[in-house]
């Protein structure tokens, strides 16, 4: 048996890779998910509307059992960075294997598709936790780079997710990846 997963950010790189797949690889049954961190923005919620709408199946939706509030105060009320990325730990890849976990230990290979673009050398992504979990790249293996991604989306009539006019990458409020600048809304 065999189960096909892909995760879903609320990004451009992860959206672009779903749009990948259901056009090259209509006929797998993948399973869409989105692991939410409790501090996502209004427009991640927004974006992921209209993904389902172009997929045409519901995302699910994979809810850690606590929150980033509750995490924040595990860690003393420091903030996540790219040392300490608690929050990838606890509130994305946690929930991610407890999902998982009946159906790899039962037998079941599950291919996790990621979305990590050609022209991101530098990353290698999440490292299978279990012999049974395959974990693969497309867009990197098919050559998709950044402007790709965007053509992807855009090709799609998706386009980018609208916190990316005032954002550089993550829907996520605290996400240590931004500059200080943009962890607030917007000026009007």
């Amino acid at each position: 048996m065999e189960r096909h997963v892909l995760g879903l950010s609320g990004g451009r790189d992860s959206a672009a890779l779903a749009v990948h797949m259901r056009r090259t690889r209509p006929d797998l049954r993948i399973e869409y998910f989105f692991t939410d961190t409790g501090k996502e923005l209004p427009e991640v919620y927004d974006f992921l509307g209209k993904l389902e709408g172009f997929l045409g199946v519901p995302i699910q939706r994979l809810n850690p059992d606590r929150d980033f509030d509750f995490w924040l105060n595990e860690y003393n009320h420091f903030l996540p960075s790219p040392r300490t990325r608690w929050c990838t730990k606890q509130l994305k890849i946690r929930p991610f294997e407890k999902w998982l976990r009946p159906d790899l230990d039962a037998g079941v290979t599950v291919y996790s598709y990621v979305a990590i673009r050609s022209d991101e050398n530098h990353r290698e992504g999440l490292q299978a936790t279990h012999p049974n979990l395959k974990v693969v790249l497309p867009l990197r293996e098919q050559g998709v780079d950044k402007s790709g991604v965007v053509g992807l989306l855009e090709g799609a009539g998706i386009g980018l997710p609208d916190y990316y006019r005032w954002r550089s990458r993550s829907g996520c409020t605290f996400c240590f990846f931004q500059q200080k600048i943009e962890w607030g809304e917007p000026a009007p």
